[in-house]
């Protein structure tokens, strides 16, 4: 999520939808750059779905990070 305003808003949409998840701060090394992630547990496909028909971007990761079991 390129802002911490878009993954708010996600967060609030998706929550309100039933699916659990998580804000992260993306680290400044990293390789998509600095930012904001939403871990969103399963069901992803569906959750893309409710991201787009709100207009608000992102990118599907699939491999995770390495730190995610400390959200």
């Amino acid at each position: 999520m390129p802002s911490y305003t878009y993954a708010v808003k996600g967060q609030r949409l998706l929550r309100q939808r039933g699916y659990p998840c998580a804000i992260k701060r993306r680290s400044k090394d990293s390789e998509n750059g600095c930012g904001y992630s939403l871990y969103v547990g399963d069901r992803c496909g569906r959750a893309a779905e409710i991201l787009d028909s709100y207009s608000v971007p992102y990118t599907i990761r699939r491999d995770g990070a390495d730190d995610d079991d400390k959200l």
